[in-house]
């Protein structure tokens, strides 16, 4: 089974929210149920799952129970086992497929005898149809595809090179040559086989490249069909126009996501609700650009102008036919930056940050934007060997009436600094984590009464 870091998560749950569910959000198929089944063979003497998607009768044994106590009988029926009091992990899969099921969390929570954990790929999306929501007594998980750092975990990379990477990293200081190209070797296959959990189970299992696109496809063809079985039929074409739309536009190197490519006279009007699907059902990542790149970001984002990226870089690479023996070889001609950018922002939405970018006729672009604190930092992403020359960022350091922690240029060099930038291997993406806002004690001020 491959690592997870989601399962410590799921440990300090276990230990600390006895009074609450756990709610496991996430696209399909980046590991929600296995994650869950694995925690709880080693958590729980009993496990008990309902699949409402894959079982449809377990949905009526939600919609007449009288209590929790005659809800768990039922489960036991329908489930021919037995549940320990105390003991016992109700694993409640696709709940999205049973809103009733959802409704009854917080008789479940309070009644105490099973812990229960929630799964589901399109909550947000379909979270209207629920009528009582267990407000108070639920936490949540977003799981994404695996990060790269999971991507070694899973590669065999061993835990001393890990730690020679992020003490070059807390340093500043470069990596050692050897290991350093190797990183750049294993982020380049990262980018074409990606995250999702068994597309990398069988990479790492035959090596198959042919294989491994052709599970990528078929994950994206998923999709497809979860668009045409899930969303509203009034937004089905334009949800699909939307999708479809994403790996040309992003090849393309377009500064924002522009409706006019989907269909000529299109309107953000007739777009919104199938972009919120999208978004919602966690297929694509947005990234919003700001007004100015300056602190709360969220209060300078302008909506109208937003990029989407796919929640996976392998899956975007299997839209690209051709495209993974050029990455492989490092080819300079190879149109690959936009893989690259999207390996960026998954690894940052994985990371916990929010996406945002900046663009102007006046300064040009920066390919991200992040809050980290009560700070801003500028980063870009280049694809080729020239990584010191980047106008858009020096003019952007040149505003009078802007400050900005140290900016970030992910590239193929070694760590170094230069004209106060710091420049990183594309690998130590997955080093970059986002800061809290600094606490304060509200007894620590003098306020008159």
């Amino acid at each position: 089974m491959l690592r997870r870091k989601i399962t410590s998560q799921l440990e300090n749950w276990y230990k600390t929210s006895p009074q609450t569910a756990l709610c496991i959000f996430g696209a399909r198929q980046v590991g929600k149920t296995t994650v869950a089944q694995a925690f709880a063979r080693q958590n729980f003497q009993k496990m008990v799952e309902l699949n409402f998607l894959l079982e449809p009768g377990a949905a009526r044994i939600f919609k007449t129970a009288e209590s929790c106590t005659q809800l768990l009988e039922r489960i036991s029926l329908f489930k021919d086992t037995s549940i320990v009091p105390g003991n016992t992990l109700l694993l409640l899969e696709e709940i999205q497929e049973c809103p009733a099921a959802r409704t009854a969390v917080k008789g479940l929570v309070l009644d105490g005898t099973v812990r229960v954990i929630e799964t589901g790929s399109l909550l947000g999306v379909r979270i209207s149809e629920i009528k009582s929501h267990p407000v108070g007594y639920e936490e949540y998980l977003n799981m994404y595809p695996l990060d790269f750092e999971e991507f070694l975990w899973a590669a065999g990379v061993q835990e001393e090179t890990l730690n020679h990477l992020k003490q070059a990293f807390d340093a500043r200081v470069p990596v050692d040559a050897y290991i350093h190209h190797r990183l750049l070797d294993l982020w380049r296959y990262y980018l074409i086989v990606g995250g999702m959990p068994a597309v990398c189970q069988e990479f790492f299992t035959t090596r198959d490249l042919p294989e491994v696109v052709h599970l990528q496809r078929q994950i994206v063809e998923s999709y497809r069909s979860d668009i045409a079985k899930y969303a509203d039929k009034t937004q089905r074409p334009r949800i699909l126009e939307v999708f479809e739309s994403i790996p040309p536009q992003l090849a393309s190197q377009n500064l924002r996501f522009y409706l006019s490519e989907i269909r000529k006279g299109a309107r953000m009007a007739e777009f919104e609700q199938g972009l919120d699907w999208i978004i919602k059902a966690g297929i694509a990542l947005p990234s919003y650009n700001v007004t100015e790149p300056q602190i709360p970001l969220e209060l300078n984002e302008k909506r109208s102008l937003f990029r989407l990226f796919f929640l996976d870089t392998g899956l975007l690479c299997s839209c690209y036919p051709g495209i993974q023996l050029p990455i492989l070889q490092n080819e300079p001609d190879a149109n690959w930056g936009a893989v690259l950018e999207n390996a960026a922002a998954q690894s940052l939405v994985s990371a916990g940050f929010q996406l945002f970018y900046f663009s102007s006729k006046k300064y040009g672009e920066l390919d991200f934007v992040l809050q980290k604190g009560q700070s801003v930092v500028p980063v870009e992403m280049k694809s080729g060997s020239s990584f010191h020359p980047h106008p858009a960022l020096n003019k952007v350091l040149q505003a009078a009436n802007w400050t900005f922690a140290q900016p970030v240029v992910f590239c193929t060099g070694n760590v170094h600094e230069q004209d106060g930038i710091l420049y990183l291997p594309w690998y130590m993406l997955m080093f970059l984590e986002p800061e809290p806002v600094p606490s304060f004690s509200f007894e620590a001020l003098d306020l008159p009464l």
